[in-house]
């Protein structure tokens, strides 16, 4: 089996002001500091699009330096994919994300990506120094070429393209549209597919807006009005919205109804499993009424295992800490897609891109190819 490296996730967030506040930010950055200086790991800095999000990076980023840590910054809001890619890649032994994930607007917060080995903690310990005052706050912008600044961008971009079949997207017609709720994934399925193809992506929501159009940065039905109605209205091939963290997925049909966790993950293990002649396990959430009847129909004609999971991600972190390749797709209630085959977190970028290859694939609608695999 091959071992794949698991990450921890430590995290801390809180209302602006009432929670989150700068000093909170210095305690945790000094306290974390004395752990990563004694393992002589390395850590890498960056942030989410929200209110002066890259000036707690700078700061955060400010701290460890001052304590002797070895840092690195990306000065752009960056997902959390592009990130674990990074560590995935040993550009850093550890991360360190001011974000507060897909939390509402008011909210701010640290995110910490860690091997699981001693895994610091992101709390602030009574007794520590004083912040520095020669640190200040808030920090001026890095200059362009600051060695300690990193591209995250770059090498995300082309694993997104050697993920998927661009060219067959590009020789394809498809109107598609994009949602990434002025989070971080902004661009970054446009940039994939580069210019002068035949599909249009076309992206709503991509300006940098800190208050997220004042919507929880998060696909659920609610929020995705606007996105519905223009691939309907537009006779479009479909629409994905992202999460403002970029591991979440919603994706709308060419009518403007929105696909069920269910939906994902059968459409996909179909594709990978026929297409690729990819195998392993499927995990979704429970199900409740008729929900999973159709995979597990699906189930019995192919093959492979479907398990109805009542904690989704636990059970898909499970898999993949032994072998990737026992898992083909999981899914969680909220939309987290994790690829077993392409990386051991959700990617919902990737599995955006994805859904347009089976577009392209087919070249047809949402609609008819997901009826198609409903009806085997």
């Amino acid at each position: 089996m091959s071992q794949r490296q698991r990450l921890s996730r430590q995290y801390w967030e809180g209302i602006y002001t009432a929670d989150f506040t700068l000093d909170g930010v210095y305690q945790r950055c000094y306290q974390l500091s004395q752990t990563l200086h004694t393992h002589k790991w390395s850590c890498l800095v960056t942030h989410d699009t929200r209110f002066m999000a890259g000036q707690f990076a700078r700061y955060a980023y400010r701290v460890l330096q001052a304590q002797g840590v070895t840092v690195k910054f990306c000065s752009g809001a960056t997902p959390f994919p592009a990130v674990e890619l990074a560590l995935e890649h040993h550009r850093a032994d550890t991360a360190l994300v001011v974000s507060a994930r897909n939390l509402p607007f008011w909210y701010n917060g640290l995110v910490l990506l860690t091997p699981t080995i001693e895994s610091p903690q992101l709390v602030a310990v009574p007794g520590l120094p004083p912040a520095d005052p020669a640190i200040g706050f808030p920090l001026p912008a890095f200059e362009p070429n600051d060695p300690a600044q990193i591209d995250l961008r770059a090498p995300y971009l082309e694993a997104l393209r050697n993920a998927i079949d661009v060219e067959l997207i590009r020789r394809t017609t498809l109107t598609v549209f994009v949602d990434p709720m002025n989070g971080t994934a902004s661009g970054y399925i446009p940039a994939a597919l580069g210019e002068h193809g035949q599909t249009k992506a076309i992206e709503i929501n991509r300006e940098i807006d800190p208050l997220f159009a004042r919507q929880p940065p998060q696909p659920t039905e609610s929020g995705l009005n606007r996105l519905r109605k223009l691939v309907r209205e537009s006779d479009s091939h479909l629409g994905v919205a992202i999460s403002a963290d970029g591991r979440a997925i919603s994706a709308t049909d060419n009518t403007g109804e929105l696909l069920t966790p269910y939906d994902l993950a059968l459409l996909i293990a179909d594709y990978l499993h026929h297409e690729y002649r990819q195998r392993g396990m499927v995990v979704v959430p429970l199900a409740e009424g008729g929900e999973g009847a159709a995979l597990r129909r699906w189930e019995q004609s192919s093959g492979l295992r479907v398990e109805f999971a009542a904690d989704p991600a636990a059970r898909i972190s499970d898999l993949l800490a032994h072998d990737r390749n026992s898992l083909l797709v999981g899914i969680t209630a909220h939309g987290e897609v994790t690829l077993g085959r392409y990386g051991v977190s959700p990617d919902a970028v990737l599995v955006g891109l994805l859904l347009i290859e089976i577009v392209a694939r087919f070249g047809s609608q949402l609609r008819p190819l997901l009826d198609k695999v409903r009806r085997v």
